[in-house]
């Protein structure tokens, strides 16, 4: 079932889930013209808002209503939000015509996607020398590899019952598939950057990391104060300081549009 990402999700989302670093935007103005941009499954906007600062238009697109109105709130000029999944990108040919847009990026979303046909669609809206940057922004703070990643599963595998930890597109296998699928797609030059960081938590900042992903949405009210706490109880055990490390391994897919090549 897809993620629904509304009210308290949505919150945690606009408010936790981990924004993109400098160097990233770098990289993407280095392999893409950035004329006209669009960043589907934008969610709350942690890539499309800053984008718009090198870009010369943005649209983000995303099927949450919810997501959208906190990314609304930051009042971008070139920015339009666009309610919409990949499903309905071949909508946007009529709209915006084809060979329209520069560069299409799709951070930490197309687990949600079904990507053969998106790459597909999307090839018929990018001019050429535009293309297609499929981002994982770090991995999910459930799949570290820490005393506290592990207090994060046994605590929601108590109060959830047993649970599939996705890696929201951040496995090598995942990455994998995507590469060939955007080969398949006609796209050339497909490369993979990696921007590794490491990046340092607070109790808040890894319990709403977790929320962000809709964790509490099986439980009552009720149930969410026990979950709470059981988890920050936790979280206390496994890090006494309250300091959370977590490596970000950022891994940029990039493919490029040259239909005559």
């Amino acid at each position: 079932m897809i993620q629904e990402f509304a009210g308290d999700v949505a919150s945690n989302y606009a408010r936790f889930r981990r924004g993109y670093r400098t160097e990233f935007f770098d990289l993407l103005a280095a392999e893409f013209p950035l004329g006209r941009v669009l960043d589907l499954g934008c969610g709350t906007g942690q890539l499309t808002v800053p984008m718009a600062a090198r870009a010369g238009a943005m649209i983000g697109m995303d099927p949450s209503p919810d997501m959208l109105a906190h990314a609304r709130a930051a009042e971008v000029p070139n920015v339009v939000w666009v309610v919409g999944a990949d499903s309905d990108v071949p909508a946007l040919e009529p709209l915006l015509g084809p060979a329209s847009l520069d560069l299409v990026t799709i951070g930490q979303a197309l687990h949600w996607m079904d990507p053969g046909p998106l790459f597909a669609a999307l090839s018929r809206l990018l001019r050429p020398g535009g293309g297609v940057a499929v981002i994982a922004n770090g991995t999910p703070v459930w799949t570290q590899r820490t005393r506290w990643a592990t207090a994060i599963r046994q605590v929601s595998t108590r109060w959830l019952g047993a649970l599939d930890f996705p890696a929201c597109g951040s496995s090598d296998a995942e990455r994998a598939r995507y590469r060939d699928l955007l080969e398949r797609a006609g796209f050339t030059r497909v490369r993979e950057h990696r921007l590794d960081h490491t990046e340092r938590l607070g109790p808040d900042e890894v319990v709403g990391a977790l929320y962000s992903a809709g964790a509490l949405e099986k439980l009552d009210a009720a149930g969410r104060r026990g979950f709470d706490a059981d988890l920050r109880a936790a979280l206390r055990e496994a890090e006494p300081g309250g300091v959370f490390t977590e490596e970000v391994p950022v891994r940029v897919l990039c493919g490029s549009w040259e239909p005559s090549a």
